[in-house]
């Protein structure tokens, strides 16, 4: 299993540094805001290859969130 905890480690520092360069680009708060959009992935992908129930709750919030990156964008 070392061999994918190496992946995912180098996955997650990578995934870092482009935050950290994000935001010497644009606005700190939008970067953040933006970077709550992994977790539309993650249900997305639990859903969908994992075959996890999307319940109402876990439904509610991935909505939450998908309006909230819509109010930034067209706000």
């Amino acid at each position: 299993a070392w061999r994918s905890g190496a992946i995912g480690g180098a996955l997650s520092l990578l995934a870092y540094g482009i935050v950290i360069w994000a935001m010497t680009k644009a606005p700190i708060g939008l970067v953040a805001a933006l970077r709550e959009s992994s977790v539309l992935f993650a249900v997305l992908l639990s859903w969908g290859w994992l075959g996890e129930k999307l319940g109402r709750v876990r439904l509610l919030a991935a909505l939450i969130i998908l309006g909230g990156i819509l109010l930034i964008r067209l706000g």
